[in-house]
């Protein structure tokens, strides 16, 4: 449920001091007029030369934009003028250079603020993920709740009741394949499983509304053992949200690597063949640090290339797990292989320099790690 909240829920974060930024810039532009404009180009277009040079000298770029951030306006056309008077190439500096420039330096300062895709691209159909459920080492509840949609929370509801009637020892939440719902309402009906007593959850800030959309979670949850939540890289929107309650929350460890920052709503626009997609709304989740740009960052970090982790996810939303968990038993020298005169280690070893070793699949270290964690909690509880 949600009611309107009459605070903005963001006064001490990034994105507050961000808008009154943007406030103070916009007066300034309207107080001068076409200097306003040139003066805000004029610090796109350095700041977006000096995240160009970054690449070559990271040292050189970090004091350059040091440097332009303390730059007072005046100055700031100053230097504009002075590039555009007396650098060699003219032709580098014409108004649709500059242009160009303030674009390109925006879009970079405002990281996944903005997303500007051809219209191909983003009306390519993205891929849906199945709810998958299984009982992992006949004590933990694996729950993949694959794609959100209006159907997650009941699909939820069937695996909880079957992990609370086997008494199991422990859930693992892998919001991994989730996507990029915005639909926060839904972030909500997931949150309410695991976190009860209508305690306050996150806020949904819009620009320039009065009051932000405050959710609360339900009265009873659902669940209520020991929780780990694995997360990636691609980790976006509801489900990155549902990640930052239940770490602000203490009610999972999140296990995985840092989230993507885009825990917003867009408001999307054609432009001829381009979408331009603004963040309007951000969500804002007391107790720790902003979703929006930082997103959520782990307890414990797993590091996996992402192409290898696409691939075990991919292999696995209607595989078997086992194989991607458990790790292949090699062979080893004993008591029958001496009687036998054999090494099978050794045996093995020259297989896999021959090449002619079987593959060895590759594993799901963030699922590995997790099972390791409720193993250790488990085998700690029990002293």
């Amino acid at each position: 449920m949600n009611t309107m909240n009459a605070d903005n829920a963001s006064s001490g974060d990034r994105g507050g001091m961000h808008r009154s930024e943007g406030i103070a810039s916009s007066r300034s532009v309207r107080g001068n007029g076409n200097c306003g404009k040139r003066i805000v180009r004029t610090r796109s277009l350095l700041a977006f030369a000096a995240f160009t040079a970054f690449t070559a000298f990271p040292s050189f770029a970090t004091d350059t934009g040091r440097l332009i951030d303390t730059l007072p306006p005046d100055q700031l056309k100053q230097v504009l003028e002075q590039l555009q008077n007396s650098y060699i190439d003219p032709k580098a500096l014409t108004s649709d250079q500059v242009n160009s420039a303030a674009i390109k330096g925006l879009l970079v300062s405002l990281g996944p603020g903005v997303r500007v895709q051809s219209k191909a691209e983003f009306e390519r159909a993205k891929p849906v993920h199945p709810f998958r459920y299984d009982v992992l080492q006949n004590q933990f509840g694996y729950i993949r709740i694959g794609t959100l949609r209006d159907t997650s929370p009941k699909d939820l509801d069937g695996a909880i009741n079957d992990i609370n009637a086997r008494n199991l020892s422990g859930l693992i939440l892998d919001l991994r394949t989730a996507g990029e719902e915005s639909d926060y309402d839904l972030a909500e009906a997931v949150i309410d499983r695991f976190v009860g007593n209508e305690q306050p959850t996150f806020d949904l800030v819009q620009s320039g509304a009065a009051r932000a959309k405050e959710f609360k979670a339900g009265s009873q949850p659902e669940y209520t053992g020991p929780v780990t939540v694995l997360v990636a890289p691609d980790t976006a929107g509801a489900a990155e949200v549902i990640a930052g309650v239940l770490k602000a929350k203490r009610r999972a460890l999140i296990i995985g690597q840092n989230t993507s920052g885009r825990a917003v709503r867009y408001k999307t626009e054609e432009l001829g063949d381009l979408v331009v997609e603004v963040a309007d709304s951000k969500v804002v989740v007391p107790g720790i640090p902003a979703l929006f740009p930082g997103g959520v960052a782990p307890d414990i970090v797993v590091s996996v290339p992402a192409d290898l982790e696409n691939q075990v996810l991919t292999q696995t939303d209607a595989g078997p797990l086992e194989p991607y968990v458990q790790d292949e038993v090699r062979p080893h020298l004993n008591e029958a292989a001496l009687v036998h005169g054999i090494n099978p280690e050794l045996d093995e070893f020259e297989r896999e320099q021959a090449g002619k070793a079987p593959p060895i699949k590759p594993k799901d270290e963030t699922l590995q790690r997790a099972i390791d964690f409720l193993v250790t909690l488990n085998v700690y509880r029990r002293r």
